[in-house]
């Protein structure tokens, strides 16, 4: 690959219907520049559809809380698959990186509510998700935190559709370690936890019990990945995707046609003065830069030790002895004053890509220096 060409890297969001994925990506877009203030790294949108959508979100979005009300359902849902095309500026003398992060209907990870004329849409999501360098698993917290009762609770894994999302890992760690030399990442990343952190405007401190809901509800997906992938790193980083709001009541509708025989909603109050404050999206966004830009720096690493290589024979060829007569005559024809120029083109080349690996490895540093702060956690 030349040194000015993007790299493409997959990205794909494993949940259920309704669980926020579109608000996820949004969230992590919409502040991106502030939340990489200090490192050379930039990211935006690649096109104009990935900017309309986002735009279409935020607009939505805002004017619920002008409104004084957050209703989740005020957000319109995706209804077809869309994917956001993203642009990943290192920050090196290099090309870019390309993050394409493929968006579906949520209905369709379940096979009782997937329609049948959509079955071969379907298995390109899969297999779309199963080629992602990077799984993303959204969580929507409030589904696990607010069940009490014992019917609630025995409903919680069928709207989470856990066993879906694990098969679904499953197959995306069987790719992973087929390619032990790329990259691997799952995100675990609740979603509305703004009723549940203290730290962005909350009443309360239930961070403990949600990590641990996480991890009970999702032990099978863990558990899947470590079996299948053992290098994959997993990262627990929960996301306030509004952070203005704050549950006041759960609401359970009792629905036998529904995952689970139950229909869960949140009644929100929106904290003065409304303005949208996500919190935990810089953790997400980070780790998928750093762990993308380590990848374009294996790749460029690669390149300059062919190209190091390709000066290192370019001055051999130059230098190389062949004889009095030949020597001369190469002397005489100006042959070894070419060869000599062409070594020193090679060895020119070599170096200015031996530069972009050296600020690339910069970028990676700046990047791991960033605190994602107790939220975070290594699973």
């Amino acid at each position: 690959m030349s040194a000015d060409a993007d790299f493409d890297f997959k990205i794909g969001i494993v949940g259920p219907t309704r669980v926020g994925k579109t608000s996820l990506i949004a969230s992590i877009l919409k502040d991106s520049q502030r939340l990489l203030e200090g490192t050379p790294v930039k990211i935006g949108p690649h096109g104009t559809k990935t900017e309309r959508r986002v735009a279409q979100h935020h607009k939505e979005l805002d004017g619920s809380l002008r409104a004084g009300e957050f209703n989740p359902g005020a957000v319109s849902g995706t209804e077809e698959p869309f994917t956001f095309e993203l642009h990943l500026d290192p920050g090196a003398d290099a090309g870019g990186i390309r993050l394409n992060l493929l968006d579906y209907p949520g209905g369709w990870i379940d096979a009782d509510r997937r329609p049948r004329e959509r079955e071969d849409e379907w298995k390109h999501c899969k297999r779309w998700m199963t080629e992602s360098t990077v799984l993303i698993v959204p969580v929507e917290s409030a589904v696990m935190m607010e069940a009490a009762s014992a019917r609630h609770k025995r409903a919680v894994p069928s709207i989470l559709n856990t066993y879906e999302v694990s098969q679904v890992t499953r197959e995306w760690a069987k790719d992973r370690a087929s390619r032990p030399n790329e990259p691997a990442l799952l995100l675990f990343c609740p979603v509305k936890c703004e009723s549940y952190f203290a730290d962005n405007g909350g009443l309360r401190d239930s961070s403990t019990e949600l990590f641990n809901a996480v991890r009970d509800h999702y032990h099978e997906v863990l558990q899947a990945v470590r079996g299948e992938a053992p290098q994959v790193k997993v990262l627990y980083s929960p996301v306030d995707t509004i952070g203005c709001v704050e549950i006041i009541r759960a609401n359970w509708r009792e629905e036998k046609t529904e995952p689970g025989g139950f229909v869960f909603s949140a009644d929100y109050r929106v904290r003065p003065p409304g303005r949208q404050s996500a919190k935990g999206a810089d953790a997400v966004l980070v780790s998928l830069c750093r762990h993308l830009v380590e990848a374009k720096k294996r790749a460029e690493s690669l390149l300059a030790d062919e190209k190091e290589n390709e000066a290192a024979a370019a001055k051999r060829f130059a230098e190389r002895d062949e004889g009095f007569l030949r020597n001369f005559f190469l002397w005489a024809s100006r042959g070894r004053k070419r060869r000599r120029e062409t070594a020193e083109a090679r060895q020119t080349e070599a170096d200015a890509q031996r530069r972009i690996v050296e600020s690339l490895d910069e970028t990676i540093s700046r990047l791991a220096s960033r605190d994602f702060g107790p939220r975070v956690r290594e699973m």
